[in-house]
């Protein structure tokens, strides 16, 4: 089954105008107006814990903001309590001039427990209790460090974990793990290291939070944060990563891409109406366009999935011919039964398009929830409005979405009186089958003899060119 589906077009400030429907903040969630809102207020220290074959583990610390008005249930031993995960983000110019962004590391999820009743979005009046309670206050805040982030034992498998409802087993399936880098915030160490980029790079760390209430609520549209960081030291040690600026409250890390580059367009797209169906689906695609030096085109796309649990196992958009194609995305790692294999690509003629395709077996490694994916490639083709394709991962269904796209390419109307392939029919194709007259290899109509059947296709066609 095919749909189409518009996107909000997000301009650099990154205001969150709502989705398809058009629906503001204050029509989500309950008839009432009155529900809990769960959103990333702060992501405020990280933790380097160690290198392991190239590659470096780390926790950020985040804390939590309920800025609703109701009561978060935050307990330990259920669950009914958020879950977080952790990411690290790339933004990087390349040779070409152009820019991209790229998601380089991810945790698995810390389990939430205990929730304290502070003050860092506002008076905290509605507390959930006094001191470390099982609930969250409206108004209230709750900071985990980034040391009880990168406990091991308290770190549970993405799979597992249903955003659109904010549902999940508890207790959480817990494999055995590598230590030092299981489970927390994996970076490859060549990653970190700036002298790898001779362009503009940038880095950015994103907190993702998980709520059964807050998606029950239809609130978890906005509960994603990032904020940029800055690397130090050297890959001998681990890299650190040092937090700069604020925090870019309820902004997913894609706008981070804008944010370094204001020119890259963001659009935002839901696959239902939370209010009918009852899940959040919340995804986003980026894009960016630049003319080469030879005429010609590189597309750089990102497509992050904010809560749609269904995933996506597809992205294509219409070409006709494309060069230097590429791809990125995070590595699953720790045992969380998905695969790290990439994606085919390339270009399918039924399709007309340049398509991206991940496995069709249960561990691929389709784009999950919090998760993003970099596509990229060089065209002749000029930039147009047009439409792209997703494709649903675990309902196995394709969508069409609105989004800039190579303009579609005339196809070439050969000369038949062209024999040496120049796009033009002169004197040179006249000396040809002259030259080769009673053999085959001045042969036009595939009668394998050079004769005055070729020399008419010849003179019938002369100053012919190419269309």
């Amino acid at each position: 089954m095919k749909i189409t589906i518009a996107g909000t077009l997000l301009g650099c400030t990154a205001l969150m105008l709502g989705h398809l429907n058009s629906d503001a903040v204050a029509s989500r969630g309950d008839s009432t107006g009155c529900n809990p809102d769960v959103i990333v207020g702060s992501l405020h220290n990280i933790t380097k814990y160690g290198i392991v074959g190239g590659i470096s583990a780390y926790a950020v610390g985040t804390t939590s903001c309920n800025q609703g008005c109701d009561y978060l249930i935050w307990e330990q031993n259920s669950n009914l309590h958020p879950t977080i995960g952790q990411n690290a983000y790339m933004v990087r110019e390349l040779e070409n001039g152009c820019t991209r962004i790229e998601q380089i590391g991810m945790s698995w999820l810390k389990h939430g427990f205990c929730a304290l009743q502070q003050q860092l979005c506002g008076p905290c009046d509605n507390p959930g209790g006094f001191g470390c309670t099982d609930i969250l206050g409206w108004n209230c805040s709750d900071p985990y460090d980034s040391y009880f982030n990168g406990q091991q034992n308290n770190l549970g498998p993405r799979p597992e974990v249903n955003a659109s409802i904010g549902s999940f087993p508890w207790p959480f399936t817990s494999p055995a793990y590598p230590q030092t880098i299981g489970r927390r915030l994996q970076i490859e160490n060549s990653l970190l290291d700036e002298d790898n980029y001779p362009g503009l790079v940038r880095y950015f760390v994103e907190g993702h939070y998980v709520h059964p209430e807050d998606a029950a609520a239809c609130m978890s549209y906005n509960n994603a944060s990032y904020r940029p960081c800055e690397i130090s030291g050297s890959g001998n040690n681990g890299f650190n990563i040092n937090l700069t600026e604020t925090t870019r409250q309820m902004q997913p890390a894609i706008f981070a891409w804008q944010e370094v580059d204001p020119s890259v367009e963001i659009r935002e797209y839901t696959l239902s109406d939370c209010a009918q169906s009852g899940r959040n689906e919340t995804f986003f695609v980026g894009s960016k366009v630049c003319q080469l030096d030879n005429g010609r085109y590189h597309y750089e796309y990102a497509v992050y999935n904010l809560d749609c649990d269904v995933s996506f196992s597809k992205f294509g958009v219409p070409a006709n011919d494309a060069d230097n194609v590429y791809q990125f995305y995070p590595k699953y790692h720790s045992g969380d039964g998905v695969s790290v294999s990439r994606w085919s690509q390339g270009i399918e003629d039924s399709l007309g398009m340049m398509m991206w395709r991940s496995k069709t077996s249960t561990d691929a490694n389709a784009i999950m929830y919090n998760s993003m994916h970099t596509f990229s490639f060089d065209s002749d083709a000029e930039p147009t409005e047009g439409q792209a394709m997703v494709g649903l991962f675990k309902s196995n269904e394709d969508i069409n979405i609105d989004l800039v796209v190579p303009s579609p390419v005339d196809p070439v109307i050969p000369c038949n009186g062209d024999i040496d392939g120049n796009c033009v029919v002169n004197g040179q194709d006249l000396a040809y089958v002259l030259g080769n007259w009673g053999s085959d290899l001045g042969d036009i109509n595939g009668d394998a003899l050079t004769n005055g059947q070729d020399l008419a296709i010849v003179l019938a066609d002369w100053d012919c060119t190419c269309q």
